[in-house]
């Protein structure tokens, strides 16, 4: 992603609509190349905010001098997430036995990244480990260019381990939504109904039981 937003030719060359596009039709035929060779169920994650990653933050301040999560990071991560949607609506209908589980990962971390204390974390905007602005630069390790990196005293207080990365405690937390979820996070099966083959919920189910119902607003 910041090859394509830090580069001016690739934006030039690809407006967003049609690089997200290119990226789209590469998954479907990803996808169906798979079902070819046998496969019938699919797990899918769909982008987080990626504006808000501490890289994309530190690259907006950089090229705007002003602070908050890249907006056009994340408007191309919410058009991503629409095209994948209606593309595997579209592949249910179309491949005999396809069936997956596509997650809202979109909005489950952008609710931990405003609101960390509401899911016990104590930062959601600054890295654990790296330098710059936000832990932006990404020198975690030691291992880049950079030498000098800073780390917290407590990762677990953290949504972002590094510059682009989530703490093993969100990825935690995410498996096991991912897992059990409702639909509101992992649609239209959680990873456990897909794995077991229980049936896909219908409108009725939902009438019927107000929690799922709930799930759908």
């Amino acid at each position: 992603m910041g090859g394509y937003l830090d580069n001016p030719t690739m934006r030039e060359l690809h407006p967003p609509e049609e690089y997200v596009g290119m990226v789209i039709g590469n998954l479907t035929n990803a996808i169906q190349t798979l079902y070819g060779k046998g496969a019938r169920k699919f797990g899918f994650l769909s982008l987080s905010p990626l504006g808000c990653l501490p890289a994309l933050r530190a690259m907006k301040l950089e090229m705007t001098k002003e602070e908050g999560c890249f907006e056009e990071a994340s408007a191309l991560a919410l058009a991503h997430n629409s095209a994948l949607s209606s593309v595997l609506t579209s592949l249910e209908h179309l491949l005999k036995g396809f069936k997956y589980t596509n997650s809202n990962f979109y909005n489950w971390l952008s609710n931990r990244i405003q609101n960390p204390s509401e899911f016990g974390f104590k930062e959601g905007v600054n890295a654990c480990c790296g330098t710059g602005p936000f832990g932006g630069i990404y020198t975690c390790g030691g291992t880049k260019e950079i030498k000098q990196y800073e780390l917290c005293d407590n990762a677990e207080d953290y949504i972002w381990w590094d510059s682009f990365h989530p703490t093993e405690r969100i990825h935690e937390q995410f498996a096991k939504a991912l897992w059990s979820g409702p639909l509101s996070l992992v649609a239209p099966f959680n990873l456990e109904d897909l794995f077991f083959d229980k049936d896909k919920l219908t409108i009725a189910d939902v009438e019927d039981d107000p929690e799922k119902a709930q799930c759908y607003n």
